[in-house]
């Protein structure tokens, strides 16, 4: 059994795993089928990525034809580097070179087109830039409502906001929140990744952000101290962290939920939309505050690698 905070992919094996999200997924399925653009709202580690590629799954299985296209939005630094993303996801060659100034995207919007023969086709994007969607779904909304294309958009509350006030709110028809899970929820995720032990843990703590709470269990396991105590420490660990800002905050989730990691990690740094020099630098700020410690190991290339780790919470009491 795995306690990997990773979001799930749309594979069977992960699917087995998915636990805790179903009616927010079968609401989207919905949504998807009516053809309504809808964007996904919740916080880091909530479970946007996971709920986005089951509801891929969920429609392969459906229409293989027809299924959803992913489009990691972090992998774009430019309106165009999105529209060329969203192309090459649909099957598309390249559009050729452009300036890719707003003259000139409406026409690579309408090019997306080609992607469509007699019926919608859907398109998911995890978290993408607030300025790439201002642009996108907002001073290019009409061009894009004209494209037969239903889309999904996940985002964080501080990002949503460019896209839930005008012009682009008319755009999204429709808002599902990932809200905390309930204690029943939080059960279900748990026995879905440990069975009965995870039955026995879920009813020692309380963490309604999934991410979070498979921290918990797995640090619990991994120390032998009981999830209420794990808790506690970790509750403290993030308020010091806060202090430091939200880029560190931001960088100890991810490490939380992938495990130990170097600046390097192609994973890490695409999730968190970085450059290399970007994560150097907020991974020297935990360490010096002792949040991660560091050691060198042999990396892919035989080289040395410094690799981090978060370090016990109950060390920052």
């Amino acid at each position: 059994m795995t306690l990997s905070g990773r979001p799930l992919l749309d594979t069977e094996p992960d699917h087995r795993l998915f636990a805790g999200r179903d009616d927010e997924l079968d609401r989207l399925v919905s949504l998807v089928r009516a053809g309504v653009n809808t964007l996904v709202v919740g916080e880091r580690g909530s479970g946007k990525t996971t709920l986005l590629r089951q509801l891929v799954y969920t429609m392969r299985q459906q229409d293989p034809a027809r299924a959803p296209v992913f489009v990691e939005g972090r992998l774009a630094d430019t309106p165009r580097d999105f529209l060329d993303l969203t192309r090459a996801r649909l099957g598309l060659p390249p559009a050729g070179a452009g300036t890719g100034d707003l003259l000139e995207l409406p026409a690579l919007v309408a090019s997306l087109r080609e992607a469509v023969e007699d019926e919608r086709r859907v398109v998911l994007v995890d978290e993408l830039a607030p300025d790439i969607a201002a642009t996108i779904f907002g001073r290019l909304r009409d061009e894009v409502w004209q494209v037969p294309l239903t889309w999904v958009v996940a985002t964080t509350p501080d990002d949503s906001v460019v896209l839930r006030t005008p012009p682009a709110d008319a755009f999204f028809e429709s808002v599902v929140p990932l809200d905390g899970l309930t204690a029943d929820e939080q059960r279900e995720l748990l026995v879905a990744r440990l069975g009965e032990e995870g039955a026995e843990i879920a009813r020692q703590i309380d963490e309604g952000n999934p991410r979070r709470l498979l921290a918990l269990a797995r640090a619990a396991r991994e120390t032998g101290t009981s999830p209420a105590e794990q808790q506690e420490a970790m509750a403290r660990r993030q308020v010091e962290i806060a202090k430091l800002g939200r880029p560190a905050t931001m960088l100890m989730s991810e490490l939380e939920s992938l495990g130990p990691a170097s600046a390097s990690d192609e994973r890490l740094l695409q999730r968190l939309g970085w450059t290399r020099s970007r994560a150097v630098q907020v991974f020297r700020e935990l360490e010096d505050a002792g949040f991660v410690t560091a050691s060198y190991v042999r990396g892919p290339a035989g080289g040395r690698q410094k690799v981090y780790r978060p370090t016990d919470p109950r060390e920052q009491q």
